[in-house]
């Protein structure tokens, strides 16, 4: 449908006046030069935001209105946003305009359980100018990063830093993991004289199976040089019947590092990008670049023990 409106015009009698000719606005119906009804815009706005630029071009039809995914963007960026009422428990953390490139940090009201603002960096001023305008807060939830913990101290010096429930679960994680590393010579010994009671569901195992199926990745092509690496160093390892279980740990441990290694350089040498390979191989981009750019297999170095305060007290 297209409306064709007559309005009228005003001639400005001031001679002093820039603009000599006024034209009758109706803002309640159209804005000045606008190619859509208000009314329409809104709708165009409200479809936009439920969905998405894609979705709402294939919904809008439906509604009797036609529009672009391009067209749709820019209207949805037309609107305003409200500016947010006081907050008293703010959480914020990272967010990626484009992942691995571009970062900026979102806010939200965790106790209304939405985002309120979008800044443009992770900076710490940045992040500190806006808190300075909202001295009402009172406890700031945030993550580890130290930009945005100077941010806290400098701009919400009466707010309490706490950190969030994601990074809580990390850090223990984390020092879990730190822990059994430390004693992974003991945590066989251990299993051999668990109690017979605990069934074997709680630990790890299948009921009433007595080995594991392997996972389907070990059938993938990716996956076969490392299985038989792993399964000639288990072919080796039934020979030697005097190795400690300790020293066959180990050797099984690096057994599985040299096969990821291994496959590692395979691929790379394929030209595969180290993304790619993490992602086939399931291990973190450092480990990945670790072995892409090592001359040779890395091996692992034997950490000497830190002297502690308590040393004297142990015996």
């Amino acid at each position: 449908m297209t409306l064709a409106l007559t309005v009228r015009k005003f001639i400005c009698g001031v001679p002093a006046c820039s603009h000599k000719i006024f034209t009758e606005r109706m803002p309640d119906f159209v804005r000045p030069y606008a190619r859509l009804t208000n009314r329409l815009l809104q709708a165009l706005q409200d479809v936009g935001v439920a969905t998405c630029a894609e979705a709402g071009v294939r919904l809008a039809p439906k509604l009797g209105m036609s529009v672009t995914a391009t067209t749709l963007l820019r209207r949805m960026r037309e609107r305003s946003v409200p500016t947010p009422d006081a907050v008293r428990i703010l959480g914020v953390d990272d967010w990626a305009w484009r992942k691995g490139m571009t970062y900026g940090s979102i806010l939200v009201d965790l106790e209304r359980r939405c985002p309120i603002e979008i800044l443009p960096d992770r900076k710490a001023e940045t992040v500190e100018a806006w808190l300075r305008l909202h001295p009402e807060i009172e406890v700031v939830s945030r993550d580890r990063a130290g930009a945005y913990a100077e941010a806290v101290r400098k701009g919400a010096p009466q707010a309490l830093e706490v950190a969030d429930r994601f990074h809580l679960l990390k850090n223990l994680r984390e020092h879990l993991r730190d822990f059994l590393l430390r004693k992974h010579t003991l945590l066989p010994e251990a299993e051999e004289v668990v109690s017979d009671a605990i069934p074997q569901k709680a630990r790890g195992r299948p009921k009433n199976a007595s080995s594991v199926t392997p996972p389907a990745d070990q059938e993938k092509p990716l996956f076969r040089k490392m299985s038989a690496s792993l399964r000639e160093y288990e072919d080796r390892t039934t020979s030697q019947t005097q190795v400690t279980l300790a020293q066959e740990r180990k050797q099984a441990s690096r057994a599985r590092r040299y096969a990821c290694y291994e496959a590692v350089r395979e691929l790379h040498q394929q030209d595969f990008s180290g993304r790619e390979i993490a992602r086939r191989l399931q291990l973190s981009r450092h480990k990945v670049m670790q072995f892409i750019q090592a001359e040779g297999f890395p091996e692992r170095v034997p950490s000497v023990p830190k002297p502690s305060i308590l040393d004297p007290y142990k015996p």
